[in-house]
């Protein structure tokens, strides 16, 4: 880990939203790519924070995470509505945890029911939405790790980790990670350097909770995320003196990346992000066409958001991410995503359902191709579960639909007319697309849109 930003580093921990940054936060940050530190996660304390955090992040290029910190909980009379504004924000593009959360018994700015309470709602919001969770547990190691259940499908970090010998075993053995600061370096911390030996070097995270606990040798000044590299140099010291400086950031580096699901063996993608006026709902990112115009061919997102799904998200996230993200607001839930949406028509119709039961719009953005794998009713059924269905047409013809939009449907073309004919005997508001400079004899297109009888959208 060298100077001149040719390194991978991760401050894993770092509160670039605090007024002690104002001034001088576009050199805090270069300063710190200049040491190699090439990622940060910046957590929030309460929703005024939360709101700081994301605009850095997007300005920057960072990460940031929502949540109340247990000292810094909600007054009683603005609960609900601080709840749904904190959630608000993890619609943000560069919102990827829920955090800082748990449980402070040093301070006891709160009663420890009113935290745990607290605490419990962060749980089951970063569970329904398969966010990662940052806990602080000050004082409360024994109780954040009582509290947590057993099985838990998310990561979870446990950030600025205190607890004793036996409290970290129980830890990692439920695959916890574990951050560590710059309290690490002080020379009278032999303590700390030796539970930090007990834990797997893939469980490691190096953390400055910048502008606090600054390392040795910058005690008494402000924390700095370039900081980082005195706290790797330790842990370096603690894995031997055998391994680099740049092979221990670059482990402590992939960890984090793995904690934060942004690692490309477990890249999480957003399933429900934000365009315009618009929610869009992000399901599957298979397709039975490739398209020669489809961003697809090379990005992996759109607007800071990540939607390229290694695999096709459980059933069950989909569900509860749209259950308990705050849809309400927004002119529609768009249902479009990265992939072709009726390729899950079951989890589709589902979602559907559930978004119109709590009275939001809903679109279908679809390629018109399920006539080639479900019947006509079970089209109409589907179709039905919408307030609107916008159709990619693309082309004035099977000739040329198949030289833009090349499919693994045999007859794609007679599908997709199919397709077009059933959404207008539906009654539903239907449109059909087609992307400008794709290819398209745009004149004809609009020829044959009008003798289908549908409002053409050029693209």
């Amino acid at each position: 880990m060298s100077s001149g930003g040719n390194d991978l580093g991760f401050d894993s921990h770092c509160h670039l939203h605090f007024s002690h940054f104002e001034e001088d936060l576009a050199k805090v940050v270069e300063d710190s790519r200049e040491a190699g530190i090439s990622h940060i996660l910046i957590p929030s304390i309460d929703v005024e924070t939360a709101e700081i955090s994301a605009n850095i992040a997007e300005r920057y290029n960072l990460y940031s995470a929502a949540a109340f910190h247990p000292e810094h909980l909600p007054e009683e009379e603005h609960e609900e509505s601080e709840w749904l504004a904190l959630k608000r924000i993890l619609l943000r593009p560069r919102t990827i945890a829920v955090g800082e959360t748990g449980l402070d018994y040093h301070h006891k700015t709160f009663s420890p029911e009113k935290q745990h309470r607290w605490f419990q709602q962060h749980i089951e919001l970063a569970e329904a939405t398969g966010y990662p969770l940052i806990v602080h547990s000050r004082g409360a190691e024994e109780e954040v790790l009582k509290q947590l259940p057993e099985s838990l499908s998310i990561p979870v970090i446990l950030h600025c980790w205190g607890g004793n010998e036996s409290l970290t075993d129980n830890a990692v053995s439920r695959e916890f990670y574990i951050g560590v600061d710059g309290p690490l370096t002080y020379k009278k911390n032999r303590k700390l350097r030796d539970l930090i030996r007990r834990i797997p070097r893939d469980k490691l995270l190096v953390e400055t909770d910048s502008p606090f606990l600054p390392p040795e040798p910058f005690r008494g000044k402000r924390n700095e995320p370039a900081y980082c590299r005195s706290i790797v140099l330790q842990v370096r010291e603690l894995w031997g003196a055998d391994m680099s400086i740049e092979k221990t950031s670059y482990i402590l580096w992939e960890n984090a990346m793995r904690a934060y699901q942004l690692h490309p063996e477990n890249r999480k993608a957003d399933i429900v992000y934000r365009y315009g006026e618009s929610l869009y709902v992000n399901i599957t990112s298979r397709c039975q066409n490739s398209c020669n115009f489809c961003i697809r061919n090379s990005v992996d997102g759109l607007d800071g958001y990540h939607l390229k799904h290694l695999h096709d998200p459980p059933e069950k996230l989909v569900l509860s991410t749209i259950e308990a993200l705050p849809i309400e607001g927004f002119k529609e839930l768009v249902f479009c995503g990265f992939g072709e949406p009726t390729l899950r028509s079951d989890l589709l119709m589902r979602c559907a359902e559930a978004t119109r039961s709590r009275g939001v719009k809903t679109r279908l953005n679809t390629n018109g191709l399920c006539t080639s794998f479900l019947d006509s009713q079970q089209v109409t059924n589907l179709l039905q579960c919408f307030d609107s269905v916008s159709i990619s047409l693309n082309a004035s013809g099977a000739k040329e639909y198949n030289r833009i939009s090349p499919s693994t449907v045999p007859d794609s073309w007679e599908h997709l007319m199919k397709f077009i004919k059933l959404a207008k005997r539906t009654g539903i508001h239907s449109q059909v697309s087609v992307v400008n400079k794709s290819g398209a004899d745009l004149q004809r297109t609009k020829a044959l849109a009008e003798r289908l009888q549908m409002p053409l959208r050029i693209r």
